[in-house]
């Protein structure tokens, strides 16, 4: 049995992962009840960990670990939390070992039917606290949540416009950043990069991070979370933050010049179970190699070619702008934002590193573990499924909102 840690600190996470790259592919999951010590990023790894967990164990069996909790208490505190959620979601066996009868999953598939029921009544999807998000259950009618998808009978389901979608963005940043407290939103156009930038990512994983070798075949099993969190850092969190991650040191140095917040943000995350983006390109172009037998900088460099790609120039059944979008929205915004596919864990400070044209930028990103441009140095990762985004967006604060 593999066990995924209670903490949402990177570090367990990254841990977990290498424990589950060197595990027996029959290992059962294992998951808490509780969570703690939420780190930037902390619910996207979860979920692409356990993403990857589910596509190489054909038994697919979650325990659940005993809690003092009755079995009632067990199964909502669960449910509510996108990374064990997804758990739930893959899993083929759910058992709760304390009970006198372990098998819980008509219980499990019960409330998450609620849950995904509910999920659309609001337009910032589910709840709790500063974090709001939306599962998509690509292997079950559950997929097409009404909020994001337009679904006429006979017809594949669309993705909503541009418009629908950067309002729900909205909601969910509203909703995540004032239960935060402190913060206020940036003004309407920069909103609108914020809906602009999501809207990008979320065309990028419904066409890119659903379907298998095959484009017209979904990925079953597959899941799609996507969540926003508020964050409010107290004095000792940003020097904390600053000392444990390298990475963000410039990041709050530049933003302390900047009319934005160095304390209060809310991060954005868009997690898919499909191939990766080298997995993706490898399979629309089959002529440039196979994953297993590529190297890192081949990697990289596919990567790179995917954020340089525009959708507008190829024959997608949606037409947006493509990743570039992305980053220009980014620059806009001040964010920062970490990428995590297949075997890559890179980031971007565009506060410090502004995206410049489709043209005239290089597209490189940083090295998570080193803080080093990538073209300079890369650090291999266990190899995980699908891809996970993470950006951080500053808000400002409530005192200087008026300025």
């Amino acid at each position: 049995m593999i066990s995924l840690p209670a903490s949402l600190d990177l570090d367990k996470i990254e841990d977990f992962q290498k424990k589950l790259d060197n595990s027996d592919h029959l290992d059962a999951l294992q998951i808490p009840v509780g969570s703690s010590k939420f780190a930037f990023g902390g619910f996207a790894s979860a979920i692409q960990s356990v993403n990857t967990w589910a596509y190489f164990n054909n038994e697919r069996k979650v325990v659940i670990k005993p809690s003092v909790k009755t079995k009632n208490e067990v199964l909502k505190e669960i449910i509510v939390q996108p990374h064990k959620f997804t758990a739930l979601m893959m899993a083929k066996q759910t058992e709760l070992l304390k009970e006198e009868a372990p098998n819980v999953r008509s219980e499990v598939n019960q409330l998450a039917k609620l849950a995904i029921e509910k999920q659309p009544l609001e337009i910032y999807g589910q709840n709790r606290g500063r974090l709001c998000w939306y599962s998509f259950v690509d292997h079950s009618t559950k997929g097409f949540d009404r909020n994001f998808y337009d679904v006429t009978p006979g017809y594949h389901p669309s993705p909503k416009s541009i418009g629908q979608i950067r309002s729900i963005i909205k909601s969910m940043v509203e909703q995540s950043s004032k239960v935060a407290g402190g913060g206020s939103l940036p003004n309407k156009e920069k909103i609108n990069n914020l809906g602009r930038m999501f809207y990008e990512l979320f065309i990028n994983t419904h066409e890119h991070g659903s379907r298998d070798f095959d484009r017209k075949v979904w990925i079953k099993p597959a899941t799609r979370v996507i969540y926003s969190y508020g964050i409010n850092l107290t004095d000792n969190a940003i020097s904390n933050t600053v000392k444990q991650e390298q990475n963000f040191k410039n990041y709050i140095s530049r933003l302390s010049t900047t009319k934005n917040s160095t304390r209060r943000f809310v991060e954005i995350s868009i997690v898919d179970s499909g191939l990766g983006y080298c997995g993706r390109w490898l399979a629309d172009h089959p002529n440039e190699g196979d994953l297993k037998d590529i190297s890192i900088k081949q990697q990289y460099q596919i990567l790179k070619k995917c954020f340089q790609f525009r959708s507008s120039s190829t024959n997608n059944e949606i037409k947006g702008n493509g990743l570039p979008a992305v980053m220009a929205n980014l620059t806009n915004l001040n964010g920062f934002m970490k990428v995590r596919s297949n075997k890559l864990s890179v980031f971007r400070d565009f506060a410090n590193q502004p995206f410049t044209s489709n043209e005239e930028d290089k597209f490189e990103f940083s090295d998570w573990e080193t803080n080093e441009v990538c073209s300079n140095h890369l650090t291999e990762h266990p190899e995980l499924r699908g891809v996970a985004i993470t950006v951080l967006i500053p808000l400002y604060d409530w005192t200087d909102a008026k300025d």
